[in-house]
């Protein structure tokens, strides 16, 4: 019904007769699972047809370059951000800041903070409150390699077996547990 231009309303109301308690919402994420099972994708958005493009291929875009993300094509991403220009400014944005940081060049981060302060986009403003806020930490993020992720590893480590234990256990068993799990790294 989809593919001869049947409405997603229509088919909700076609299957109701049959006796469907659905949503028209579960019957769109059926049928975009279904064309991702097909490999459909890519030649129904080329040949025109309305393509459903889901908000989390398009986030990680912000973490991963597109050749990475298998669920998205080139000509979606064109197509979304003539439709959505501000998408494409903020994937730029991320991309942009990203650079800078490895790339050590701390004199363009105030060109950057000022070109997203300028979007006025309430998010992105408490994020560029919080870098202002520490702007030396970020600065030397961009020149120094030192970093504290073995710290943040070893704590996350913990909260999660903290958080498995909960209510079953005292902190000494915690601690001799965790004690335990470091000390096997080094053997």
């Amino acid at each position: 019904m989809r593919l001869k231009g049947t409405t997603y309303k229509e088919i909700t109301i076609s299957i109701c007769r049959k006796g469907y308690t659905g949503s028209e919402a579960a019957i769109r994420q059926f049928i975009a699972k279904e064309k991702r099972l097909q490999g459909d994708l890519q030649s129904d958005f080329i040949a025109g047809a309305t393509e459903i493009v889901e908000r989390k291929w398009l986030i990680k875009l912000l973490y991963k370059p597109l050749d990475k993300v298998k669920a998205i094509f080139p000509e979606q991403i064109e197509f979304i951000v003539k439709k959505y220009p501000l998408v494409g400014t903020l994937i730029r944005l991320v991309w942009r800041f990203k650079e800078i940081l490895q790339s050590g060049e701390k004199e363009l981060l105030h060109g950057w903070i000022s070109e997203v302060a300028a979007l006025e986009i309430n998010e992105l403003t408490s994020l560029l409150n919080g870098i202002k806020k520490d702007i030396v930490a970020v600065k030397n993020a961009c020149t120094l390699p030192y970093n504290n992720g073995l710290a943040e590893g070893s704590i996350n480590k913990l909260k999660t077996i903290k958080r498995i234990m909960y209510g079953r256990n005292s902190f000494e068993l915690l601690r001799n547990k965790l004690l335990l799990l470091e000390s096997r790294k080094f053997d």
